[in-house]
């Protein structure tokens, strides 16, 4: 468990899903940031959170017993030669940003994938999107390709972008 200045990244409960919905939603229902163009459903958060958290992190920062960001580990393909690389995702919630939440939750989510023994992890990020990229860099991301026009949201096409981290395992 992770803590700076008040804040608290711990695993996600089940409990926890109603506000990562909400705080995800945020981003669905008004920015381009997240590819969907309807907002999702909590159950469709319980069956994937049931399908992934035992071999994925999935982590919630917590401020005065309120969720304030998600961040979570998912399969990057399904293909077997893919096991041991991830797709990290962090969404924080409007009125926590720029207060450390993103990067306390990736600092966990990341030292968690190291341990568990995954290779690389993955960051998909709709463009243009600078405080995204920014925080991927600072946890030893690099970008390794882009998509260009690959998304048509809110009357714009918008590049995808893929940021990649290896781990040394044996160091």
């Amino acid at each position: 468990m992770s803590q700076r200045s008040g804040l608290r990244v711990r695993p996600a409960t089940e409990n926890d899903l109603p506000e990562v919905c909400d705080i995800v939603n945020h981003y669905i229902e008004n920015s381009f940031v997240n590819f969907r163009t309807e907002p999702q459903a909590v159950d469709e958060w319980r069956t994937d959170w049931r399908r992934l958290h035992s071999q994925f992190p999935w982590l919630v920062a917590v401020d005065d017993d309120r969720v304030v960001g998600v961040a979570y580990a998912a399969p990057f393909h399904g293909r077997a030669a893919y096991q041991w690389t991830a797709e990290a995702t962090v969404y924080v919630d409007p009125s926590s940003q720029r207060r450390g939440v993103g990067d306390a939750l990736y600092t966990e989510l990341l030292a968690r994938l190291r341990s568990q023994g995954f290779h690389s992890v993955i960051g998909v990020i709709a463009l243009p999107n600078d405080p995204s990229v920014r925080l991927h860099e600072r946890h030893g991301f690099i970008q390794v390709g882009r998509l260009v026009e690959a998304g048509y949201k809110l009357g714009a096409w918008h590049d995808v972008g893929f940021w990649q981290r290896t781990f040394n395992i044996a160091g």
